[in-house]
């Protein structure tokens, strides 16, 4: 099938295999049928709209937790200026409202606290299920009278019960572009099938994620063009067993989902807006933002012909190796290394960056994990960063020589050995980082945008197959860092398999 959907008349036929699966077929013209054997995509309660359009989640009436009167309003997901979940609401003004205005007005910036909590609000839940999206958004009315009382504030928190849940569906927002996905169909026409879906497992876990079906090639050009954001995938979570569990073991699996899917990218994206469902009801949701980067190719080892198998494999193991909580926190602190050197940094945080990420695995593998050190001898002054970041190197096979084809950064290596040994790629990259990140009286950082690019080339690409092989990654990675540009497809093994 094309990566397009396709849309075909007629009215489809079930049938349900022996194996279980379901066939359905239909006719396009006397004597000619389609048949196919997909699955439903998975369909989330709040459906996705398009470049930096706002999602509406609520409207209707609402109040505070401790406050007696409703406002008329609604609550959305906004893009610009940064995700966040906004309420707007308004009423008539009360005694109460003035008082309260005029108290903010006398207490100015003394009420004031460093940190200040979104609020959350009260909704009716009828027969405990979540409300249905809606199709409008609110609109404030004119006043004829006295002024409403009028509320924009940001918003953070659960609703409905987070017990008993046998799935939760999410939204992923700027996720991939994959030529591999397999084949779902639109539940509520089952004649219209795409090929978008990729699965993981770990832990106990089961994990599906679905690309919507509005993404074509079009879509996916606006987004990266206009710099913008949408949510462009529609995952599932569920136990393997079929078991239930609740919201707060939801939010920490989704959560090591996300830290999976940031190593895969190179970027930050997110699993936004679960929703909690028991016996096919919504019941559960939680309201809240998180960061992500635009649409972009920052991978350093994804290849669409392959992309849904290499994110699935990677989500799998990211999920089985934090189930250990060390584990969890060193994948997720070298990851945001790994994130921060990749996403608008000058150039030379881009070098600092991995080579920290890169110290802290190298720490984790042989103090933390194999005991090799201990602490006193790995922070003993013999074992030099150079000296621990080699041990990490030469432990994935990789080569540490500076490529002939980066000819900045053997400028740098001819330079540094007037006055010194001969470095390989790694004692250049380390001897650059030292310098400014250790400033020295008479000793100036004089090394060029480009010297520093190659550099950072290298040192990314280091950190992010460091972190591949960490959690226990086998699979073939995108041939980068050659002579020419690399085409789509061209793949080869990581070192540690070759």
């Amino acid at each position: 099938m094309p990566d397009e959907e396709v849309e075909q008349p007629g009215t489809p036929r079930i049938e349900w295999q022996e194996d279980g699966q379901r066939l359905v077929t239909w006719s396009v013209a006397p004597g000619k049928e389609i048949r196919h054997r997909f699955p439903d995509a998975v369909k989330h309660h709040y459906r996705p709209g398009g470049v930096d359009e706002d999602l509406p989640l609520y409207r209707g009436q609402f109040k505070y937790p401790e406050d007696d009167r409703s406002y008329d309003g609604d609550v959305r997901f906004r893009w610009r200026p940064s995700p966040r979940i906004e309420i707007r609401g308004e009423r008539s003004t009360s005694l109460a409202d003035g008082v309260d205005i005029v108290e903010g007005w006398l207490n100015g910036d003394a009420s004031r606290e460093m940190w200040v909590s979104p609020s959350e609000v009260v909704v009716a839940l009828p027969d405990g299920e979540l409300p249905a999206q809606p199709g409008e958004v609110f609109a404030p009315e004119r006043s004829h009278g006295d002024p409403p009382h009028r509320i924009v504030d940001r918003l953070e928190q659960q609703l409905g019960e987070p017990s008993a849940l046998d799935q939760v569906t999410f939204l992923v927002p700027n996720g991939w572009e994959a030529l591999d996905g397999t084949g779902v169909c639109d539940p509520d026409n089952l004649t219209r099938t795409w090929r978008g879906r990729g699965a993981a497992s770990g832990d106990g876990w089961s994990v599906t994620i679905d690309r919507d079906s509005a993404m074509t090639p079009a879509a996916w050009r606006e987004l990266k063009d206009l710099g913008g954001h949408r949510f462009t995938h529609v995952g599932r979570l569920a136990r393997l067993d079929g078991s239930t569990f609740t919201g707060d073991e939801a939010f920490v699996a989704l959560d090591r989902v996300r830290l999976g899917l940031n190593l895969a990218l190179g970027r930050r994206t997110t699993c936004a807006l679960p929703v909690g469902w028991g016996q096919d009801r919504p019941v559960w949701s939680r309201w809240r933002s998180a960061p992500v980067d635009t649409y972009r190719n920052a991978s350093h080892w994804l290849d669409e012909t392959i992309c849904c198998r290499q994110i699935g494999e990677i989500v799998s193991l990211v999920l089985s190796f934090t189930a250990d909580e060390a584990c969890r926190e060193a994948v997720r602190h070298a990851t945001a290394y790994y994130v921060a050197a990749n996403v608008d940094v000058d150039v030379e945080l881009s070098t600092a960056l991995p080579i920290s990420g890169l110290h802290l695995l190298s720490y984790f593998r042989f103090v933390t994990q194999r005991g090799t050190y201990s602490r006193t001898q790995w922070e003993s002054k013999d074992n030099h960063t150079e000296h621990q970041l080699r041990l990490l190197l030469d432990d994935l096979g990789i080569d540490t020589s500076v490529p002939d084809h980066f000819a900045h950064l053997v400028n740098v290596q001819n330079r540094l050995a007037r006055q010194a040994p001969p470095r390989d790629a790694l004692g250049v990259v380390v001897k650059m980082r030292n310098v400014a990140t250790h400033p020295t009286r008479g000793q100036r950082s004089d090394f060029s945008i480009y010297e520093w690019a190659e550099a950072g080339m290298l040192a990314r690409y280091w950190l992010c197959l460091a972190l591949l092989n960490t959690v226990g990654y086998q699979g073939e990675v995108a041939a980068i860092l050659g002579v020419g540009p690399r085409w789509t497809g061209q793949l080869r093994p990581p070192p540690w398999v070759s």
